[in-house]
């Protein structure tokens, strides 16, 4: 308990007034000068020297930061081997908590994000990045929030702490919900990170809302790569969201900035003039937003489903998994299923926490990890020891309590002994395990080890692969490692028909444009495979949105499916073999397989490219159909080409519209 001590001989912690994830926070006096301060503790991080020295040298440089808009820093010292800052006190709100209480107007916001452009403007070109500008580090010094001036918080200091951490580069510095693609992917960073984060933080004060999200560490970094849509009230300026576009696009080289900023920002605050909405609450505007979304596409994911509402189907899978799961000694299950089949969605889904709760009896001790190797560069297993106890720290709310292990077996073994003393049981869901399974560098020894923990403790895999993954092994000795008897194989198929069916009715009914009576034009399109039901929903919606008052066009509709879908059909037929292929292409000319050939016919019924019915086997989609007949060296030379538009006259003779 630092409360009542003296620091340095001069300053005394007084009250306790903040905590994060690697620093307390006390009110304290400056004895020799007779003011109230703030000292920052940092959490026992490093005895290392080097971090010291490091410390000391870049306390320094943050004192000599000289802008009304920046935290003054007045000293630093080292109390009983934990390092600390004195700072000046502010008493007004993060605008974390101001958004959260308050309703701010537009002239009000433009003055805040000014204050934090020149601030940051002045910071960069002193070299100084500050790697963690969230909304939580940039505080008011009064509660008036016309007068109140920004300060802006903690200048470098995560990346300072982090330097003290034995961490090998996967760790997450700073706020996850704030990072750069460029940090997700582990590249080379620079002040570009702060336009971004500005962005976000600005996103967040306009909307309500975090312009990418997820539940768990993984699904929020894919949220951050892959995700681009961005969602205002009506009454954001258009400049407002052009400017935020550009500080939120997922190339560095493409932001402005934070010079461009503050100009652009003057602009937009001239502009409003006299404008009767400028002094409005943005709050009450906010839910424009609910009223604008009753026509917005939602067809439009094409990577991982990260809202549980927004999934569908795999009821099944689902209760299978989880029954596992939740067995008194949890079992590993290896989902196995093609490229764009909802593996990492299905995985996402069955980490939701109310998704637990909802299947799970057990589910109050069970910690659930997620992996993400789809964007991991150069792994090993240091690396990934370092992810998983980052991870262990996130789900822990504390940033320094595994991270500062050694990324060591003995240390992982060590965690998962600890947290199996105190009743949990560990679930590590992998994602594209493949990309680890392929990895020189993961020797058999690492996979007995998992083994050994699975057998020991309760822990369970959840892993995702292309194929089953002994076929997907870098060598001999480890696809006949005993790892890969501890799981339980899971194929992911496409969709039954009812999903499918649920996929198409459900959400375009709950937007306001119902799809459900074209629901066999666009399985005979698209087939049963998810994704590719996304894209023909997605252009069957926009159609009708764009002409309310007609009948869909399926010509002009399946163009606008074919120019996203051929790709990804291309994908798939360069990976099928020949017998594949030759399957394919006999079928979809009408012809019959030969017996010989029949096993290879069966494998592509169960992985959705052909279909069973009444007159015999055809493709899963007509759209696959005229696809596999173009491509070139088939029976007939590729010649015999069937319509596409044919199969869906003949569907509406059959009845469907």
């Amino acid at each position: 308990m630092i409360i009542g001590e003296v620091l340095a001989g001069r300053y005394k912690a007084e009250k306790k007034i903040g905590q994060g994830g690697f620093a307390s926070v006390y009110l304290g006096s400056d004895n020799k000068l007779q003011r109230t301060v703030a000292i920052k503790v940092l959490s026992s991080v490093s005895d290392n020297k080097s971090f010291r020295d490091r410390f000391f040298r870049e306390s320094q440089a943050l004192a000599n930061l000289n802008h009304p808009n920046i935290l003054t820093v007045y000293d630093c010292g080292e109390h009983e081997g934990r390092e600390f800052l004195v700072m000046e006190l502010v008493n007004g709100p993060s605008l974390e908590n101001l958004i959260a209480k308050a309703e701010l107007t537009m002239p009000q916001v433009i003055s805040i994000a000014l204050q934090i452009c020149r601030a940051m403007e002045y910071a960069h070109a002193q070299g100084i990045i500050h790697r963690d500008l969230s909304l939580r580090n940039i505080m008011l010094d009064e509660d008036d929030t016309d007068s109140a001036r920004v300060k802006i918080l903690d200048f470098g200091l995560v990346k300072l702490v982090y330097s003290g951490v034995q961490t090998t580069g996967n760790a997450m510095m700073g706020t996850p919900a704030y990072m750069a693609p460029e940090q997700v992917l582990g590249r080379p960073t620079d002040g570009k990170v702060d336009i971004w984060a500005f962005g976000v933080g600005l996103y967040r004060i306009l909307t309500g809302e975090m312009p990418f999200r997820g539940e768990h560490p993984a699904a929020l970094m894919y949220s951050i790569v892959n995700d681009s849509d961005l969602v205002f009230t009506e009454s954001t300026p258009a400049a407002m969201r052009d400017m935020l576009a550009q500080c939120l696009a997922k190339d560095p080289g493409q932001r402005p900035g934070f010079d461009e900023l503050t100009a652009e920002l003057e602009r937009i605050e001239q502009s409003l003039g006299d404008d009767p909405m400028g002094g409005m609450t943005i709050l009450t505007h906010i839910s424009e937003l609910a009223d604008r979304s009753s026509k917005r596409n939602p067809y439009l994911n094409r990577v991982m489903i990260k809202n549980p509402d927004d999934f569908f189907g795999r009821e099944k899978e689902i209760r299978k998994i989880y029954s596992r799961l939740d067995a008194p000694q949890p079992q590993s299950i290896s989902v196995v299923g093609d490229r764009r089949i909802g593996k990492s969605s299905l995985l996402n889904y069955i980490y939701t926490r109310k998704n637990r709760k909802k299947y799970m009896q057990n589910y109050d001790s069970a910690i659930f990890v997620y992996l993400d190797f789809q964007n991991t560069i150069d792994n090993d297993v240091t690396k990934f020891i370092d992810l998983l106890f980052t991870i262990f720290s996130f789900e822990t709310g504390d940033v320094t309590k595994y991270t500062a292990r050694p990324k060591t077996l003995e240390q992982l073994k060590s965690v998962i002994a600890e947290l199996s003393d105190e009743g949990k049981r560990i679930i590590v869901m992998m994602d594209e395990f493949e990309i680890i399974t392929h990895n020189e560098n993961f020797e058999e020894d690492f996979f007995s080890f998992l083994r050994s923990l699975a057998n020991s403790f309760r822990v369970a895999y959840v892993t995702s692969s292309r194929d089953e993954l002994q076929m997907m092994c870098h060598n001999k000795d480890i696809s006949d490692s005993p790892f890969f008897n501890i799981f339980s194989n899971l194929p992911l198929r496409p969709f039954t028909e009812d999903e499918a069916r649920d996929l198409i009715t459900s959400p375009s009914r709950r937007e306001g444009v119902p799809l459900e009576q074209y629901a066999d034009s666009i399985l005979d399109l698209a087939g049963l495979f998810p994704f590719f039901l996304q894209i023909a929903c997605s252009s069957t919606f926009e159609y009708l949105v764009d002409n309310p008052d007609s009948e869909p066009d399926w010509k002009r509709i399946a163009g606008t499916f074919e120019e996203e879908a051929l790709p990804h059909y291309s994908f798939v037929w360069d990976r099928f073999d020949e017998m594949d292929r030759q399957n394919l292409w006999k079928t979809a000319g009408g012809g019959t397989v030969d017996r010989k050939s029949r096993y290879v016919s069966e494998d592509l019924l169960r992985r959705g490219y052909l279909v069973e019915t009444k007159d015999g086997l055809r493709l899963g989609s007509s759209s696959f159909a005229d696809f596999v007949m173009k491509q070139p060296g088939g029976p007939d030379g590729g010649s015999k080409i069937s319509s596409l538009f044919g199969r869906f006259r003949r569907g509406k003779d059959r009845g469907t519209s």
